[in-house]
């Protein structure tokens, strides 16, 4: 295993604790900050690190896996939040989510929107991969 590999892992589990920290206690508005960007650069890094990898082969599943995540992942999980605005049921599913979280609806739309939206790019972005790679072997 390489260096690189194993310092991201270690990276993956420390940010996944500072996420359990930022979960259960409230710390300070400077150190969420601070984590965000971490976590940024972090995600700047591996994918930086995947595309200019030694292995030609996955750098290309990834950019075909990214092409269509940015292709048809974006409209699919447009379309799809769209319909959850269109659809009564699944707004009084919302409202009633909302009333028990404390949270105003615009603040709980939005963020069931971003987080379905990720949802999806990540489902495709994993299929897409799947697919290329099931094609190329």
């Amino acid at each position: 295993m390489s260096i690189s590999t194993k310092s991201q892992i270690v990276a993956s589990v420390v940010i996944s604790l500072g996420v359990a920290y930022f979960l259960f206690f409230d710390p300070p508005f400077i150190a969420n900050v601070i984590f965000a960007v971490l976590c940024f650069m972090w995600s700047a890094w591996i994918f930086i690190s995947v595309l200019r990898g030694k292995d030609e082969l996955m750098a290309a599943g990834v950019r075909y896996a990214l092409a269509a995540a940015s292709g048809v992942g974006v409209p699919l999980s447009l379309a799809f939040v769209m319909l959850m605005v269109a659809t009564p049921g699944l707004q009084r599913a919302i409202a009633s989510l909302t009333a028990l979280s404390g949270l105003s609806p615009g603040a709980a739309g939005f963020g069931l929107g971003v987080t379905f939206t990720m949802i999806v790019l990540c489902l495709v972005l994993v299929v897409a991969n799947s697919v290329w790679w099931a094609t190329k072997r």
